[in-house]
């Protein structure tokens, strides 16, 4: 059994969603609409046996306008691990200004070059740029953009201490933040020392609690808490 709260399956699609151009989205909506008389443990269980392709089409999360818009207010954006560019391309259908790495862009390597290919995308959305988790250092006046980096992989933890070490500030992380499904212990552990400006729980896929997050690095925690009690006495 899946957990359908707070899934895509209770999105409630809107008048901004219909006018963007997110074919994701609306391709997820029609799929549910089309089973809407199925039982709602059924339904997640449907959406659930279709969501590798959805995922190889487009990316691992499903983005929506009122996110999106969120996102895009912190451009200009860096991001690292873009996969195939589908939450690059979105964001710059917003008015971001996004720059987008990927280790293996999709479609990028030669016939020859099978360990190049990118494991999870065959097509890209979007410009992309090949590049590691090094990159981010080349863009400390953008946010740091990351959605689901690599589980139990340094990747992510790379990537945000090369973004703060050349000044970057705020970091927009996507995903469930767990080690097993998505970074390491040690970019949470860096992650969760910083100021949370946000924190949202994401309509996502069933029984996978995504999440939002945004931080800001110039502000360790112990500074901020100290700063914050200052003011109150």
């Amino acid at each position: 059994m899946y957990s359908v709260e707070h899934s895509i399956i209770k999105y409630k699609i809107s008048d901004d969603d219909l006018k963007s151009y997110n074919p994701y989205l609306k391709k997820v909506k029609k799929f549910i609409d089309d089973n809407a008389n199925s039982e709602l443990n059924e339904l997640a269980s449907l959406l659930m046996v279709k969501r590798h392709d959805f995922v190889s089409d487009y990316s691992f999360t499903i983005p929506y306008h009122a996110i999106l818009k969120k996102a895009a207010s912190y451009s200009p954006i860096v991001e690292i691990g873009a996969g195939s560019g589908y939450w690059a391309r979105c964001l710059s259908e917003m008015g971001a200004d996004v720059i987008a790495y990927d280790q293996w862009p999709p479609g990028g390597q030669k016939p020859w070059e099978w360990y190049r290919a990118n494991p999870w995308f065959e097509d890209s959305w979007y410009p992309l740029i090949e590049g590691d988790d090094s990159s981010s250092a080349y863009h400390p006046d953008r946010t740091l953009f990351m959605a689901w980096p690599v589980p139990l992989n340094p990747m992510a933890y790379n990537a945000l201490v090369s973004y703060k070490d050349a000044g970057g500030r705020i970091i927009i992380y996507i995903g469930d933040p767990h080690p097993e499904s998505s970074g390491d212990e040690h970019f949470y552990q860096m992650l969760f020392e910083h100021r949370e400006i946000d924190n949202i729980d994401l309509y996502g896929w069933p029984g996978i609690h995504e999440k939002f997050l945004i931080y800001d690095l110039s502000s360790p925690v112990d500074t901020w808490l100290n700063q914050a009690y200052a003011k109150r006495n």
